[in-house]
């Protein structure tokens, strides 16, 4: 299974590098190189720190004797198709409930800041997380699936369909307009991600979604995507953008210390 997952990480961010090339929304404003690799270090942390945690909380519950069969889908009689749905739908809605709080809770902020800090937008930058942020993901996100006891093809479905959609929506990418209008109806995509990246404050507390638009719909949470895709907008936070506070120690440090890195956007 985790095989699987990182073959779609490795996929997904291959086939968004190819077509960041082929539509690319603008070139970057730096040499990538050094930033990638940054980027790609810091994800690799988070990434291992993520699966670390969700090893030892599945350990935990085979040693509490929590099995499949005792979980609250199978214990209702749920239908297996229904149960996918559910699946679905509770993991999205988990991701979402996550990333809202985590742009209101100065302390989650301050996590989720080292994301958001990157001065360009582009695929590298999806799995840009520090690795405490992913921990606490990971411990939130596991009890509730051990409550539903959900298929783990369907949990698995799940996780490479967002690592999919979130890799492309992070690109700098130009989808062409009617496709990118008609796509964001149901999935988020570059232009409509691209918005919750701006240094605006108005703007970055939006468009929290990782799969589903529907949920910023439901949570009147939702922003427009900008007519031009935001090719205009400044993309990150205002402050700490220099090299050296982008460098990967910093980063790592940030959520520690009142640094630049950790401060909110400005207010639009």
């Amino acid at each position: 299974m985790l095989n699987l997952y990182l073959a779609a990480v490795i996929f997904s961010l291959s086939l968004a590098m190819l077509l960041e090339v082929v539509l690319p929304l603008h070139p970057s404003s730096t040499p990538p190189l050094l930033r990638w690799f940054r980027n790609l270090a810091l994800s690799a942390l988070a990434l291992g720190a993520a699966f670390s945690a969700s090893t030892l909380s599945w350990a935990a519950s085979r040693a509490l004797e929590i099995r499949p069969e005792s979980g609250m889908l199978s214990s209702l009689g749920t239908p297996v198709w229904a149960q996918w749905v559910i699946t679905f739908l509770t993991l999205d809605a988990i991701a979402y409930a996550l990333h809202r709080i985590s742009h209101h809770v100065n302390w989650l902020w301050r996590l989720h800041s080292v994301h958001h800090s990157d001065p360009e937008l582009d695929a590298t930058t999806t799995h840009r997380h520090h690795p405490v942020e992913n921990v606490i993901t990971a411990l939130i996100s596991l009890p509730v699936l051990l409550v539903l006891a959900p298929p783990v093809w369907a949990v698995l479905t799940y996780s490479m369909t967002a690592v999919v959609i979130s890799t492309l929506s992070h690109s700098s990418l130009a989808l062409p307009d009617g496709l990118d209008k008609v796509l964001r109806n149901f999935i988020v995509t570059p232009a409509y991600h691209r918005t919750h990246h701006s240094a605006e404050r108005i703007q970055t507390d939006s468009n929290y979604a990782t799969v589903l638009p529907l949920f910023d719909r439901l949570f009147r949470s939702a922003s427009p995507a900008a007519p031009d895709k935001g090719r205009a907008l400044t993309i990150g936070l205002e402050t700490a953008r220099d090299a050296r506070s982008q460098s990967l120690w910093a980063l790592l440090m940030a959520p520690f210390r009142r640094s630049t890195t950790s401060t909110k956007p400005l207010e639009g």
